[in-house]
């Protein structure tokens, strides 16, 4: 029963490990709201919550994973 327990438990962890977080992303611009036609995951979507998104000569703040 022991090594079942083990099992499971290495199985869990492995399947929460290699969980990606992904969400939908948006900006507000000069005209209001523009959704990003893309998912972002992982450590595209930190890179552009961090970095924001480039328009122009501007760089808007991008907000993902909320209600709009």
């Amino acid at each position: 029963m022991k090594k079942v327990g083990i099992l499971f438990a290495a199985i869990v962890f492995m399947g929460f490990s290699s969980c990606k977080k992904c969400a939908e992303c948006h900006y507000d611009g000069p005209n209001g709201e523009v959704d990003l036609e893309e998912e972002y995951c992982g450590d595209d979507l930190e890179n552009i919550e961090s970095n924001g998104y480039p328009v122009g000569n501007d760089v808007y703040p991008v907000h993902c994973g909320e209600d709009h």
